[in-house]
C-alpha cells in the first residue's frame, strides 16, 4: 500500500512539474541604474526546443521595443532579465528590459 501511495505521489509531482514548468531567471545590468527621467520597460518572448534550438534576436527585439518607448532615444540604466520556462521538450524564453528615458 505504501508503495502505491509513493507511486501516486511521484506521478502527481511529475504532472505538476510538467504542467507549470520550471522557471530559471538570469539578470544582468548593461549600465548604471542611476539617472533622472521616466522609467520605461519592454519585453520580447519566443519558444525554443529541447534546449538545442534557442530563439535568436530576443535581446535586440526587446531593446528596440524599449527604445520605441522613449521619444528622445536616450536611455540610461538599462537592465535585462532572461527568464526561461521549461516544459520538458519546449522552452519559453522571455527577455525583459527596463531603463530610464532621459
Amino acid at each position: 500500500m505504501k508503495q502505491i501511495n509513493s507511486i501516486i505521489l511521484a506521478a502527481l509531482l511529475a504532472g505538476c512539474v510538467q504542467a507549470y514548468g520550471c522557471v530559471f531567471v538570469q539578470s544582468s545590468a548593461i549600465s548604471d541604474r542611476a539617472g533622472a527621467g521616466a522609467p520605461i520597460s519592454s519585453s520580447a518572448s519566443d519558444l525554443g526546443y529541447l534546449h538545442l534550438v534557442a530563439p535568436q534576436g530576443l535581446t535586440q527585439t526587446a531593446l528596440a521595443n524599449l527604445l520605441s518607448n522613449c521619444a528622445t532615444g536616450k536611455v540610461s540604466g538599462v537592465t535585462t532579465e532572461l527568464s526561461m520556462r521549461d516544459f520538458v521538450i519546449v522552452q519559453s524564453y522571455t527577455v525583459s528590459v527596463s531603463g530610464v528615458c532621459n
